[in-house]
């Protein structure tokens, strides 16, 4: 009989027997094992079958044979998500990595994984208690002064309390394995194995059996917390002389198998883009931040790589004192690293500078040297390193991933290629895999900071990694040959030098470039905004709308020194959207008008007014004739006050005069979503007026009235497909919707049918601000006198 029918039968009989006998302590693990095997085999089973039956279904339609068979990878994911939950322990952790292998599985089962990343599971303190006088000997009263019972976090293998040391008083967070663990690892591992062996003998073109392999390796280690310790401690020592990366490792006190005592430092999650954007941290600079630390983890010389960077191992805090940037990246759970040998390391580098540069000869020759990969198999593995489709490699990898192709991965996954990339997965060594697995999760956030240059600036981070690495290798090969003073080596000196040095000022140009270029747009449209106000009359009110289609304002800009002159000095960045914008240029009039006055107490002459306080409350959308579309339609332009808006544009229009008084308008509570009356004071010294609102310049009854009153109409513009991205993501993250099929429906049916709307009733404006996603910002004029499709 083999092990694993051994571990069936042995699993069955417990369950027989389990009836009858007094539960003592083996009875009861006997009869959990039976649960968690029956769980497996049971949904192994229906799975197989629905997938036999759905394959078998004939049917001449395309369109409907797609369809049956994502209902089945629909029904087949949620069914293994309940076995995943319920027997927990490395289920979780095996969940948790393939909902991010979207380059091998399809949609519908890497999004309904997705949860897994949050929802983990709890062990009792009580639990944790007795572990820890099991391994330590002493009871945590013992060891802490404070230990918290309910845990900070938890993960698939281990939760975290905060706890204060007895000796010396520093607060710690103590990791501890969740105890369960030991007792189910060896039975969850085997199961892993039995499932993937047993896929593979139903569709054996489907052979997934390297990826429980790769568990069973990496797993103990996992386990092993004094290793994660060990670990911690040699990556915190690495990154100590690593001056651009903003790296924090919080510091091991003492590590035991089960137990890690660490410094304790707390931050925000990389995907928190509300926690980035209201302490003024640039996303970008985020995401560049996270490109150098794990390109030096892959290409440093003697770099340990940390092979498991998921959102939840990740944490982003504010800090001013640094000089480069305002924030830190704290790094956790350092249990899986791997060491990249030297040749290898070298030869992945030149790889990525032949995908950089779409040299596809020089691609196919270092993928057989980093992978073994044949001439057939090549346009799979390039599609696999990048996560991009193989066609786009050829032109230009550093181009934006559109949806189409996204839409054309999934179809061809459907289309056959899926077995062949389980077939190259299961021959590529095991670094490669984790290499994989890394670059895979890194992609992913940075995918979810939604920068706005797109994939431009870490694609060429890693060009200045790859071409550092190739220069060090020259020269080493050089110092082996002799005095570089010879012709010959002189020569491969001025060569690797030039080749290096290209890539390092093409980096340096372009960092330049998107730090300075938006600096001097603002400074354009604050330096126009001043020169009209010192020309506005003491007696009149200068008034700017600024208008956009929903989804036109996730984009970032850098935020001037405010105590400056108008051309400002770079200080730090906030997210630049229709908000952003009119706000950056009140304050800076603001902070103007206080220069010429200097040693004296001056009043603000600028206001800024969102127009979110002008939405209609929820009891009057449910006083409207058609309640039911009212509140699903809210932001459309009739589930706004356009009336009282008007009137308030109107008194701003009459003549300042000594008795004039102060004027208010309504704010926005998020928190019980409607507006507060009266919030925002506009007093007679505040002389410029600067509206924020989609539909500011909409040529439509009283929108009309109240933007003919303005002197000046800015539109922010973006294109529908990058509004809809931006929209999808932010509506999911922000629970508006429960997933992005959701999402969508409601972008395509309220957001996109609003916008449209906004776009074909615009009236004629003075300055467009064009939104790209991989491109700077900058305005379009359109008034006469104005410069024509000016772009930043």
């Amino acid at each position: 009989m083999s092990r694993k029918t051994a571990i069936v039968v042995a699993a069955t009989g417990g369950a027989l027997g389990a009836g009858s006998l007094a539960f003592t302590d083996d009875v009861k693990h006997r009869y959990a094992a039976a649960q968690r095997t029956g769980r497996v085999l049971s949904t192994l089973a229906l799975c197989i079958n629905d997938y036999r039956v759905t394959l078998n279904h004939k049917t001449e339609d395309e369109e409907e044979r797609s369809s049956f068979l994502k209902a089945c990878h629909k029904r087949c994911a949620e069914r293994t998500l309940e076995v995943l939950e319920k027997n927990g322990s490395i289920f979780i952790k095996l969940g948790q990595h393939l909902s991010s292998m979207n380059y091998l599985l399809p949609e519908e089962w890497t999004t309904t994984f997705i949860p897994l990343q949050d929802r983990c599971p709890v062990s009792s303190f009580e639990s944790i208690e007795a572990m820890f006088l099991k391994d330590t000997g002493e009871p945590i009263a013992n060891m802490f002064d404070e230990f918290e019972r309910e845990p900070l976090g938890s993960a698939s293998l281990a939760q975290v309390h905060r706890a204060r040391m007895k000796d010396t008083g520093q607060e710690v967070a103590v990791k501890v394995q969740h105890p369960a663990l030991q007792e189910w690892a060896s039975l969850d591992l085997a199961l892993t194995r039995f499932t993937f062996s047993t896929l593979k003998r139903f569709f054996p073109e489907y052979d997934l059996e390297w990826l429980s392999n790769e568990m069973e390796y990496s797993l103990p280690q996992e386990l092993d917390f004094a290793l994660e310790g060990r670990n911690a401690l040699r990556a915190k020592e690495y990154f100590k002389d690593v001056h651009e990366a903003p790296l924090i490792i919080p510091d091991v006190k003492w590590g035991m198998k089960r137990i890690l005592v660490m410094e304790y430092i707390s931050g925000h999650r990389p995907d928190d883009l509300q926690y980035i954007d209201a302490n003024g941290i640039d996303r970008d600079e985020v995401s560049a931040a996270l490109s150098r630390i794990f390109n030096e983890m892959i290409f440093g010389d003697g770099a340990p790589l940390h092979c498991d960077p998921h959102g939840g191992n990740i944490a982003i805090r504010k800090n001013t004192t640094r000089r480069r940037q305002n924030f830190d990246i704290i790094l956790y759970d350092h249990g899986l690293y791997r060491d990249i040998p030297k040749q290898l390391r070298r030869d992945y580098a030149k790889l990525w500078l032949a995908v950089i540069d779409a040299d596809e000869k020089a691609m196919r020759k270092y993928a057989y040297e980093v992978a073994g990969i044949t001439e057939d198999q090549f346009p799979l593995f390039a599609s696999a390193i990048t996560g991009r489709d193989y066609r786009v490699l050829t032109k230009s990898v550093v181009s934006a991933r559109s949806d189409q192709e996204k839409e054309d991965i999934s179809g061809a996954l459907g289309e056959g290629m899926l077995q062949q990339l389980v077939v190259l997965l299961g021959r590529v060594p095991r670094i490669m895999l984790l290499i994989l697995k890394t670059n895979d999760l890194t992609r992913n956030l940075d995918e979810n900071l939604h920068t706005r240059q797109g994939p431009v600036r870490t694609f060429m981070i890693l060009a200045r990694y790859c071409s550092r690495t190739v220069f060090q290798e020259q020269m080493e090969i050089l110092s082996q040959r002799g005095s570089i003073l010879w012709p010959s080596n002189f020569f491969r000196l001025v060569g690797a030098w030039g080749s290096y040095m290209r890539v390092e000022l093409k980096l340096s140009l372009y960092e330049y470039y998107v730090s300075h270029r938006r600096v001097q747009q603002v400074n354009r449209l604050l330096n126009k905004t001043w020169e009209k106000y010192q020309q506005t009359p003491a007696s009149q009110r200068l008034l700017i709308a600024v208008s956009g289609i929903p989804g036109s304002g996730e984009f970032a800009c850098p935020l001037l020194n405010l105590s400056t002159s108008p051309q400002g000095k770079l200080n730090a960045r906030l997210p630049l959207g229709k908000t952003t914008l009119a706000s950056l240029i009140s304050k800076r009039l603001n902070a103007l008008h206080d220069s010429q006055s200097p040693g004296c107490t001056t009043i603000p002459i600028a206001a800024f007014i969102p127009m979110d306080g002008y939405h209609l409350s929820r009891a009057q959308l449910s006083a409207l004739p058609d309640p039911t579309t009212a509140h699903a339609r809210r932001g459309a332009a009739f589930t706004f006050d356009s009336s009282s808006f008007l009137t308030l544009v109107q008194k701003l229009r009459e003549p300042l005069l000594p008795e004039s008084k102060t004027l208010y308008a309504p704010s926005f509570d998020h928190a019980v979503k409607d507006p507060v009356q009266g919030d925002i004071n506009i007093p007679p010294t505040a002389r410029v007026i600067i509206f924020e609102g989609n539909y500011l310049s909409l040529n439509q009854g009283l929108w009309k009235e109240a933007a003919e009153l303005m002197d000046e109409l800015w539109f922010v513009e973006v294109d529908f497909e990058t509004a809809r991205q931006r929209l999808v993501r932010r509506h999911v993250q922000a629970g508006i919707a429960t997933d992005e099929e959701q999402a969508h429906k409601r972008v395509t049916e309220n957001d996109l049918a609003n916008g449209k709307e906004i776009v074909d009733g615009r009236l004629e404006v003075q300055e467009v601000v064009l939104s790209r996603e991989d491109e700077t910002w900058g305005p379009t004029a359109q008034a006469s006198g104005e410069r024509e499709g000016e772009e930043v």
